[in-house]
């Protein structure tokens, strides 16, 4: 898509410019900030994609809302230039990109992990360590409940998906019946 590649190459500029000034984990932070926030307020993206609310009003709300967030000082002054530049609607690209950066630098891996009920920590433990092991990089998961599984849990990490749940077991199944 044109808005990652976008996204990614002002997430390498800025990438680039927090290692010089060693302000990194910093400049990750915030934009761990800005990514969840947009996650969280589909009206902000839609709001940032609007070519009716002017330059201005863009803004000033995106400062109003990121203004006490922000711990770094290449954070604001990257979105205050996007808006400037017409680009804002880029924003949460830059920072999934910078987000991914950061963790190739740092030899991380993301994945989301859903259980069928909510698993004990020495449970998700264990299945971080096995899977750290298998891929041979550190793991950040993102924990998540879907009853609908049945039992046993989903496992997803990077375009890699381990899938021990019940539910799907069962669709096996019934989809081997059904040929006979």
């Amino acid at each position: 898509m044109v808005e990652d590649r976008i996204g990614y190459r002002y997430a390498k500029s800025v990438f680039g410019l927090a290692e010089e000034k060693k302000m990194l984990d910093k400049v990750q932070a915030d934009m761990e900030t800005i990514s969840e926030v947009c996650k969280a307020s589909p009206d902000l993206v839609d709001m940032l994609n609007s070519p009716l609310i002017s330059m201005g009003k863009k803004e000033n709300i995106v400062t109003a809302v990121f203004e006490k967030l922000f711990t770094s000082e290449l954070a604001p002054l990257l979105t205050q230039m996007l808006v400037r530049k017409g680009r804002e609607m880029y924003l949460p690209h830059v920072a999934n990109s910078f987000v991914q950066l950061y963790d190739e630098s740092k030899g991380v891996e993301r994945g989301t992990l859903v259980s069928a009920h909510k698993l004990s920590s020495k449970e998700e433990k264990a299945i971080q360590t096995a899977m750290e092991e298998k891929i041979g990089k550190k793991l950040i998961l993102t924990i998540e409940v879907d009853p609908e599984l049945i039992g046993g849990f989903v496992l997803k990490v990077g375009d890699k998906l381990f899938d021990g749940s019940v539910s799907s077991s069962l669709r096996r199944i019934k989809q081997e019946l059904t040929k006979r």
